[in-house]
């Protein structure tokens, strides 16, 4: 059973699953009064998603007795959890205006009050405000590091996370490779068959790739037909084996797909990073080993130099 507790254009619905009896307690204290009318101004200095619950289950604590606090949005893939799950709990949707916002449970291993119940649903009208704005701010990150075509991470993400991964190498002295690719002949499709069937080969492309690589791989895709791959953690010889089985993935799609009027196959540049080289450097290399992979006739990988 769900109960729908209205507050203004606040809804918390009170989900029933696991549900106890409840126990009384006493009126609520001038110091939870004056708690709670400053925990908004306190929740709204952060729009970073996990800060803010983080936040929020600090400033609760002195109010509320709990364990554990967890929070989950299915749609946006977002979990995050502070402290340790118990059996009884307060569990609620949270939704403004009708838009979902996520669930989120409080739990301990002894009963909540129908005080603190009440008080539970209080905290949460003020933390439904500060919530919405983190999940937009995240949404519009994620929207600026996204291409909106094919859904993978942008240029943009590019630069940000090889940054990060080369920094890290070269701190604990890891292998790092990276490959760069792109769709053989793609202006001929685009030209042949139209912008819509070359928008869908891109699509079906960065598919086939994303699912022939390994968790801790990142793809991109980083303009027009072109693609990288940051291998962390892979030398030269794991990464020449995963770039020809990509390679051979994509010749697959064509053999697999009955509806396919034309071949689609990729050329793919691969480079090592070395002691002390940069994220331009790296790329250059991959790039120009690219370049020859097309001049040698495509539908290959090729291996830069360490002297590029």
């Amino acid at each position: 059973m769900i109960h729908s507790l209205p507050s203004d254009t606040t809804n918390l619905r009170r989900l029933e699953q696991n549900t106890v009896s409840v126990i009384q307690a006493g009126p609520i204290s001038a110091e939870r009064d004056d708690a709670l009318a400053k925990l908004p101004l306190i929740l709204q200095t952060s729009l970073d998603t996990r800060q803010l619950l983080r936040l929020f289950d600090e400033q609760i604590k002195p109010l509320l007795a709990h364990s554990g606090l967890q929070f989950t949005h299915p749609d946006n893939k977002f979990e995050f959890r502070l402290g340790a799950k118990r059996h009884h709990k307060c569990n609620y949707q949270l939704e403004i205006d009708h838009e979902y916002l996520g669930q989120l449970t409080i739990s301990r291993a002894y009963r909540f009050s129908s005080t603190e119940i009440n008080l539970v649903e209080d905290l949460l009208c003020k933390l439904v405000y500060p919530l919405r704005n983190s999940l937009l701010y995240t949404r519009a990150l994620d929207a600026a590091l996204t291409d909106t075509l094919t859904q993978l991470p942008n240029r943009q993400a590019y630069k940000n996370t090889i940054e990060r991964e080369i920094d890290l190498a070269h701190r604990l002295k890891l292998p790092l490779s990276l490959l760069v690719l792109d769709i053989d002949h793609f202006k001929q499709i685009n030209d042949n068959f139209g912008h819509q069937v070359g928008d869908e080969t891109l699509c079906r492309v960065a598919d086939t790739l994303l699912s022939s690589l390994r968790r801790s791989d990142a793809l991109f895709r980083i303009g027009g037909e072109e693609f990288a791959i940051v291998l962390s953690h892979c030398h030269h010889e794991a990464a020449l084996l995963a770039a020809e089985r990509l390679r051979h993935a994509i010749n697959d799609l064509n053999q697999s797909d009955s509806e396919q009027q034309f071949p689609v196959t990729i050329s793919i540049g691969l480079a090592e990073l070395c002691v002390g080289e940069s994220a331009d450097s790296l790329f250059l290399k991959a790039d120009e080993a690219l370049y020859q992979a097309k001049f040698a006739g495509r539908n290959q990988v090729v291996t830069a130099s360490v002297s590029l």
